[in-house]
């Protein structure tokens, strides 16, 4: 008012404040305090109504603030209270839901260009979400005070705070989330009360049936709310409540019709009949040993009525028999005037019952009834659940003592939860937590003594599986459902992945991250075999009943089931997931059965399948490997505690808490990641071989001596995982892939990132040079798998001790020291770890000060640096020798990230740095808080645009996957024939995409879809180009393709200007992000080196070549000039003038090639490997058209060519002649000169037009052809099955050229190979063909090697005869060569000694 006041019509001005001041008198005398919301806004709105329309208008303006206060009023001050608290719950949800999901450092980047011209509006958001802990705590605040009475009105905020996804929120998740379940127990409660009332029976006593058979089954928490109606008002559906309640716990066990209940004034009384033996499986015997028993519950009213309610009820059930197992139930109810009764007074009155329990008659009495358990509920409002104790008998205490893992859940569903397996050694602490729908039971074990030891979870459930039409299933599980039945799944595969979504969801909110967690499903109703089927329509399935078939069945639903959630279930930490279902059949296949899942990685895991089987010794039920081969848990006791974890568990987590996969996990990562390559292939082959089939062999290297260090050989060896000594392993895999089905080798090193955090120590760098070694010497691919911290550190631990300090001061240590000792005895005991001088005290007393610590271990400081030289040296040897590729599946530091580089080709994992020093230790060098981040520093924004990283990948099983992706182009050794497959893509195919201004380089290389979602063929084989380097040089597009199924590196141009972004330093203060456009079809510095670089690379795999070329030059700007333009474009005409295999330079449609830029790729650069072709729109010369016509078509010479062909222009300058020559008059003259300037004005702009279309009829194709400098002009549409043919030909003559050289040596050419391949191939007479450039007719004479076979031993007895020539030649050597002959005799075998010394006997003859 005190803004709007001096604005306000005066009458209303005056009217307001008169109320007001009547409101605060009121207020004051306490009559009245609602705030006069409505009276106010009425007052407003009367005045508003009088005057003009535009009055109107103004006046509504200006009074909308008080409008929206009294809005907020209309329910009273309790309804503004909600409407302050929803803007508030609306503003923080508004920043945190930004940073739910992304790095910080991303979400303020996209919030940067989202609102680039107002960037106070980020700098706000930010510094609102760092403070997210108090605003956190104020959101809770207000939850507990203002949504906690009333959840259901907040509902749509809660969704959104219960999605919160980050651990910063997880605690307001969870209470929101808590909130939300709150509301939807209150429908159900209502639901149930209404489905069980008389206001069903119009429809007939079967529609409350129902309902009861329908609760029953629904996976929702029934049990609580069945808890809270048992003080139903309606004694009828009192009796529904208790019976269903019961039904719920005992099914499936319950005797049919044996429910009875009573009802008196203290309470109500049931007493029921229930099965409890277990089920033989043995040998699939499906006999059910059972015996009854009975179950009573009494439900009290009061603790006072507790004793004689007990006793009524042993009373009635004294009509059966009282052997052991019987059950009783104890609820007893809230009182009427306790609506809220807390977790104290709850546990007050339990305590209470404990006692009237242990009442020694009492006691003996419920002992006497064969009662061993008894369960006793306390019933709280609906929003808390009801406390559970399970009192069990003790013999030794002779009284009902409380068993405490049993507490919170009734004892029959406890059974079947088989909580007892959760008594594992070595933890002494354990915390029960519900799911939020109350069907998972999470448990966490901790030991209290030893907070270090990883902690275990353990999620327990039962599957209940409602039928389709359950009216209490939909409604209420909508926020968990993963969808109807998929087609991919059967119908007990949708139940287990839905209860594991809903146990995933928890572990999420609860930000879980243990290290181990592990998941128990009990299904409760018998499935049928066709039930593990995936849904096929209508069809009908015949299935086996036999035991093959169900563990096939069960094994491929576990697969199928891994396949879904088993990336999210690796985040989580859940390490093994195990099932329990029995099958109703008629075969043997009916029995109990078990489903091990064990999460190896996030996409490989271990499946096995067992039956419940009777030892026949010990009487018990135990696991029974269904397969062949046993798995771990055969002959384990089924309600044997779980064991405690494994070394390999342990180190599983370690590397899991590390976010990478554990090293010895990586064999079959490999295995999963073929068999997906095989399936993708399409071959026969994976198919007909089955699931049994291994397509790795993995054979790990060690050092042949136990304390193997520099020098050491290394060894292969058959040992079990996780034996390793050192922080490096290795392994020679030998793999069958599509490329080479018979099997290939390569050889496998990688960090152990949980021994000492995978550091590099002197061992590690030896193996690691004996290992690169080897990959050389074999001319094996060599795969580097990186998660490492880089060298490793330390100091000498038996020093750091012991170690004394000589102060400068005794009596005042804070005067400073001078030196530091050791003891007489200490030195004696460790003198060769350090190097010291001996002092001798005025005391008599003697030190050692110590000079130089040595320490005991070899690996503290520089010997690690000196080994990091050694194997940075070993490293870039091989990218030279062999084929190197590193896969960063952790961070890798150091001399890891050096090594990363030095292999040169590089995958890396998006959420893995590569860095050389961490980011703490920058800020600390700094002097402030600079980096916040590793990601920041060495992340895929940095390494993958800046020329480091090829490849960058989401998980290990995609780099894996990728790696072999990478293999499949390269030989099996290198040096060795190309890895050339059946193609799938047909090699004479036309090429279906036509470039119309611009040739896409990736549509003319994969080819493209159509707007009709037609798929338009490029020129290599479909799918089968993987890019390199996208994020760098973006002006530039390389990477590997196939041409009818031979493997090639492709080089293309991008056509488009590309954005390059130069990120802003946080170091630097002053440095800002840039944003820097580079043009296409031009050379840059950064797309010259990448091009450069690919080349090396393409070479070195033995790859041949392909450049669809399409430029137009170099950038030759100051900026360029001064990044190495001309360095980048020189290491071009390097790399090409040494390339050893075919290359193809192809100028393709709508391309065209420019000065320097033709310069570099020309075929005279490496006559013997690099040929020219163009297409025949393809365009070439050294400047463009327009540039051209400024030099060599000036304007002078433009007017000339108009004057010569101008018809008018003609006739003007012939006037202009005559008059001048017929001394015209000078206004006559001036007149014609006017003319004739004004028509070549009109005309230049046509005729420059016409020059220019002159100088583009000297670039065409046709004319580089004529000038010989491309070898043929190639149609488009033809040009991939011309490539195919010439490729496969040159490739042919390659193999015979190298063949011919490797006899002849290394100074006869290439050159000369294919001349004298040229001279054989003519001298056939039988080829019947004179044309050399035949590639069909060349490649058929190739094949056959009887074509040439003579000539070949022709040149190697050439190369003999020589070789002895020369021996002649020397007179020493000819000494040499009696002696020489022998050892070559020792070596033979005696039958080829023989034939040898047969034929030089012939030649002696």
């Amino acid at each position: 008012m005190s803004v709007l006041a001096t604005r306000l019509p005066r009458n209303l001005k005056s009217e307001l404040e008169d109320k007001y001041k009547e409101y605060k008198l009121n207020f004051y005398r306490g009559e009245n305090k609602d705030f006069p919301s409505k009276l106010l806004r009425d007052t407003i709105e009367a005045n508003l109504a009088y005057g003009s329309e535009k009055e109107k208008a103004t006046n509504e303006r200006l009074v909308e603030p008080l409008v929206s206060l009294l809005k907020s009023y209309k329910g009273g001050r309790e309804s503004h209270a909600h409407f302050v608290a929803k803007s508030l719950f609306e503003e923080y949800l508004a920043v945190e839901e930004l940073f739910s999901d992304g790095i910080q450092s991303d979400v303020i980047e996209t919030l940067r260009h989202q609102h680039s011209k107002d960037l106070q509006k980020v700098v706000d958001i930010v510094l609102s979400h760092q403070g997210v802990r108090n605003k956190a705590k104020l959101v809770t605040a207000l939850m507990e005070k203002l949504v906690y009475p009333n959840p259901a009105a907040y509902r749509d905020l809660l969704v959104r705070f219960s999605s919160l996804n980050h651990k910063r929120y997880y605690k307001l998740a969870l209470k929101a989330s808590e909130l939300l379940e709150q509301t939807k127990l209150s429908e159900l409660r209502a639901s149930i009360a209404r489905s069980l009332s008389d206001l069903g029976m119009h429809k007939g006593e079967m529609t409350i049936k129902d309902s009861m058979e329908d609760l029953v089954s629904a996976p929702l928490p029934v049990e609580d709310a069945l808890i809270s109606l048992f003080d139903y008002s309606d004694p009828t559906v009192q009796q529904k409540v208790f019976e269903t309640y019961i039904s719920r716990l005992y099914q499936p066990l319950l005797v049919k019709d044996s429910i009875q209940m009573k009802f008196k004034e203290s309470g109500a009384f049931a007493l029921w009949e229930f099965s409890g033996g277990h089920v033989d499986t043995k040998n699939g015997q499906g006999a059910v040993l059972d015996r009854k028993r009975w179950g009573a519950m009494a439900v009290l009213k009061s603790l006072e009525s507790a004793r004689t309610a007990i006793v009524a009820a042993l009373k009635d059930s004294a009509q059966h028999d009282s052997s052991e197992g019987n059950m009783m139930h104890i609820a007893l109810l809230s009182a009427e005037n306790e609506n809220n009764i807390s977790d104290n007074q709850a546990q007050q009155r339990m305590e209470k019952l404990t006692k009237i329990l242990n009442d020694t008659s009492v006691a003996n009495d419920l002992r006497a009834a064969g009662l061993k358990v008894i369960s006793c509920i306390v019933q709280r409002d609906e929003a808390r659940m009801p406390m559970r104790h399970s009192f069990l008998w003790s013999d030794e205490k002779s009284c009902y003592d409380e068993e405490q893992i049993l507490r919170h859940v009734e004892p029959p569903l406890s059974a079947l939860l088989e909580l007892d397996k959760l008594k594992v050694k070595g933890y002494n602490e354990m915390k029960y937590t519900p799911s939020r729908d109350r069907q998972w039971h999470i448990y966490t074990l901790r030991n209290t003594d030893n907070p270090k030891m990883l902690h275990r979870v353990f999620f327990r459930t039962i599957v209940r599986q409602p039928n389709a039409g359950n009216k209490f299933t939909s409604a209420h599980i909508g926020d968990t459902e993963v969808g109807g039945p998929t087609e991919s799944l059967s119908f007990t595969s949708n139940s287990i992945l839905r209860s594991l979504m809903t146990a995933i969801e928890e572990l999420e909110l609860h930000a879980i991250r243990t290290g181990h967690s592990h998941m128990y499903l009990c299904i409760l109703k018998e499935q049928k075999l066709l039930d593990l089927i995936p849904f096929s329509g209508s069809a009908i399935v015949d299935v086996g009943q036999d035991d093959a078939t169900a563990c096939s069945l069960l094994k491929s639903m576990a697969l199928k089931i891994h396949e879904l959630v088993g990336a999210q279930m690796h985040h989580l930490s859940v390490c093994q997931w195990e099932v329990k279902l029995k099958l109703d059949c008629d075969g043997p296949a009916s029995g109990t059965w078990r489903v091990v899942t064990t999460n190896v990685t996030s996409h490989t895991c271990i499946v096995d399948i067992y039956r419940e089987v009777e030892d026949t010794e010990s009487q018990k039920l135990v696991y029974h490997s269904a397969s062949s081969s046993a798995g771990p848990l055969h002959g384990v006791t089924l309600n044997n505690p779980y064991q405690p974890l494994s070394v390999i568990d342990l180190k599983r987590c370690s590397a899991r808490n590390n976010r990478t996969t554990y090293c010895y996990d990586f064999p079959l990562a490999f295995e999963t990641a073929l068999q997906k390559s095989w399936q993708s292939n399409g071959s026969s082959v994976s198919e007909g071989s089955g699931n049994s089939k291994s397509y790795v062999k993995a054979t790990e290297l060690v050092f042949a001596e136990k304390h193997g260090s520099w020098g050491t050989p290394i060894i292969p060896m058959e040992r079990p995982a996780g034996l390793n000594d050192i922080g490096m392993v290795a392994w020679i895999l030998e793999m069958s892939t599509p490329e080479f089905p018979n099997g290939r080798q390569i050889i496998v090193v990688a960090n152990d990132i949980t021994f000492r955090a995978g550091s590099f120590g002197p061992r590690e760098d030896a193996f690691f040079e004996a290992v690169t070694n080897l990959a050389c010497e074999r001319k094996l691919p060599l795969i580097y798998l990186a998660a490492n911290s880089g060298a490793r550190i330390g100091i000498a631990d038996e020093v750091k001790s012991c170690f004394r300090v000589g102060w400068s001061d005794e009596g005042s240590p804070e005067r400073g020291f001078q030196y530091i000792y050791l003891t007489e005895e200490d030195y004696a005991r460790i003198s060769s770890s350090v190097i010291a001088h001996k002092l001798q005290m005025d005391s008599g007393e003697i030190r050692w000060i110590i000079d130089s610590v040595v320490g005991k271990e070899d690996g503290l400081g520089v010997e690690n640096i000196h080994g990091s030289a050694a194997i940075a040296s070993a490293y870039s040897r091989a990218y030279e020798e062999t084929f190197t590729l590193t896969f960063v599946t952790g961070r890798t530091v150091g001399i890891g990230a050096y090594l990363a580089r030095l292999g040169i080709r590089c995958i890396q994992r998006l959420d893995q740095p590569i860095i050389l020093t961490g980011f703490s230790a920058l800020n600390k060098l700094l002097g402030r808080e600079v980096y916040s981040s590793h990601m920041q520093l060495g992340g895929p924004k940095i390494m993958a645009t800046n020329g480091v990283v090829h490849l960058t990948v989401s998980d290990d099983l995609e780099g894996v996957y990728n790696i072999l992706m990478w293999l499949s182009y390269v030989p099996a050794n290198i040096g060795g024939p190309l890895p050339i497959t059946k193609p799938l893509d047909p090699p004479d195919r036309p090429v279906a995409y036509i470039p119309e201004n611009t040739c896409d380089p990736r549509a003319a290389i994969r080819g493209i879809d159509d707007s009709q979602g037609k798929w338009l063929g490029g020129m290599f084989d479909k799918d089968s180009f993987v890019e390199t380097f996208e994020g760098w040089a973006k002006t530039v597009v390389t990477g590997r393709a196939k041409l009818g199924g031979i493997p090639v590196g492709v080089i293309a141009v991008e056509t488009q200007t590309m954005m390059q972004l130069i990120p802003a330093d946080p170091g630097q203060l002053d440095s800002h992000e840039r944003s820097v456009p580079r043009a296409g079809q031009v050379w840059f510095p950064d797309s010259a080196t990448k091009t450069a670089q690919a080349l090396l690379d393409f070479n070195r795999e033995g790859l041949p070549l392909f450049i669809l070329a399409n430029w137009r030059g170099f950038s030759g700007g100051q900026r360029d000039l001064f990044e190495g333009i001309l360095q980048a474009g020189s290491t071009i005409v390097e790399n090409l003038r040494t390339y050893n295999q075919p290359a193809f330079v192809y100028i393709p449609m709508a391309g065209e090639l420019r000065g320097g830029a033709w310069v570099v790729v020309d075929s005279k650069i490496n006559p013997d490997r690099i040929e020219c072709y163009a297409e025949r729109t393809a365009k070439g010369n050294v400047l463009e058209p327009q540039g051209l016509i400024e030099i060599k078509f000036r304007s002078e010479e433009l007017q000339d060519c108009m004057g010569r062909l101008d018809p008018e222009l003609i006739n003007l300058k012939a006037k202009l002649h005559g008059a001048k020559l017929g001394n015209g008059s000078l206004p006559d003259i001036e007149s014609l000169q006017k003319s004739i300037e004004a028509r070549t004005k009109q005309l230049l702009p046509l005729y420059t037009q016409i020059a220019i279309r002159f100088a583009e009829l000297h670039d065409t194709s046709l004319r580089m052809a004529a000038k010989g400098v491309i070898k043929k002009v190639v149609d488009w549409e033809e040009s991939r099955s011309f490539f195919y043919k010439r490729l496969r030909r040159r490739i042919s003559e390659d193999v015979l050229a190298k063949e011919i050289r490797g006899i002849a040596g290394d100074n006869f050419t290439h050159q000369s190979a294919v001349e004298l391949i040229k001279e054989w191939y003519f001298s056939q007479a039988t080829t019947g063909c004179t044309e050399w450039d035949d590639d069909d007719a060349f490649v058929a004479w190739k094949d056959n090697p009887e074509n040439y076979k003579g000539y070949i031993q022709k040149l190697r007895a050439q190369k003999v005869s020589q070789s002895l020539s020369d021996l002649a030649d020397s007179s020493s050597d000819l000494e040499a060569f009696s002696q020489g002959l022998s050892t070559l005799l020792d070596k033979m075998d005696p039958s080829q000694r023989a034939k040898l010394v047969q034929e030089v006997k012939k030649v002696l003859g």
